[in-house]
């Protein structure tokens, strides 16, 4: 039996929710379709680590929502922590294409897209740290929730809706939904300390209602962390013109 989050509770957050994932998968399954002859270029390579992002997202939002049928708390924690990272490092990677195009610098373009599609830690490529992918990430987070709720209210009339449910929620929805409070409480049971072990995993005789919240709390942040795929679907979208503005800068061949 499984207890179901607020956020699975309330229809809209769940829909919406489910929209990313099905945005996600649009852009998984995109075939690579450059309008001209790419070669000379790297740009197949560009597009298809792009894609590779949406495809590695797809995955494991697939397997979050499989071992959260079967209650399996943790796993999906890790599973939502790891997402998170994957999508921080598509927007950052999508974003700094863009920029260096727009900079007309194909060597530096070029070297970093080496770093994102080669580099491993301690060889010669070295690779985009993803702590540096995580504080862009952020950025991009807190304006897009200060602008919907500015402009629609969408965060304060779905908190409404939670509490009309009856769901008690101490905090405010920007809070809850946020990329970094999601992902450091994912990263507290993503490492084997006493939350994310003896705690989320007592004795029978010590389930108490402590540990069944937190089951739900970590539960929820597990989708919240698909949610956040919307932020890589939209870098998709912005940056969908990147063979053509590399050809307008570069030239081809």
């Amino acid at each position: 039996m499984t207890d179901k989050s607020p956020i699975e509770n309330t229809p809209l957050t769940a829909t919406r929710i489910e929209q990313v994932e099905q945005d996600l998968r649009f852009w998984a399954d995109k075939p690579i379709d450059i309008s001209f002859d790419p070669k000379g270029t790297p740009l197949f390579s560009m597009i298809e680590l792009a894609r590779s992002y949406a495809r590695r997202s797809v995955v494991l939002a697939d397997a979050i929502r499989l071992l959260l049928a079967k209650n399996h708390i943790v796993p999906a924690a890790v599973l939502g922590r790891a997402l998170i990272e994957t999508v921080a490092m598509g927007c950052l990677y999508l974003h700094d294409m863009g920029r260096l195009i727009a900079a007309k610098d194909r060597d530096r373009l070029e070297s970093k897209l080496a770093r994102f599609y080669a580099g491993v830690k301690g060889k010669k490529i070295d690779p985009v740290h993803v702590m540096d992918a995580m504080r862009h990430l952020e950025k991009i987070d807190v304006a897009y929730v200060e602008y919907l709720d500015r402009k629609y209210a969408l965060f304060t009339h779905l908190m409404e809706m939670l509490k009309a449910s009856g769901e008690d929620v101490d905090e405010s929805f920007g809070e809850i939904v946020s990329v970094i409070r999601t992902y450091n409480r994912l990263s507290e049971v993503s490492h084997p300390n006493g939350t994310g072990t003896q705690f989320l995993f007592p004795d029978e005789s010590n389930e108490t209602e402590a540990v069944k919240e937190a089951r739900t709390r970590f539960r929820m942040a597990s989708l919240i962390a698909i949610w956040h795929g919307r932020h890589l679907v939209a870098a998709l979208e912005q940056r969908a013109d990147l063979p053509e503005r590399y050809r307008m800068e570069f030239g081809t061949g």
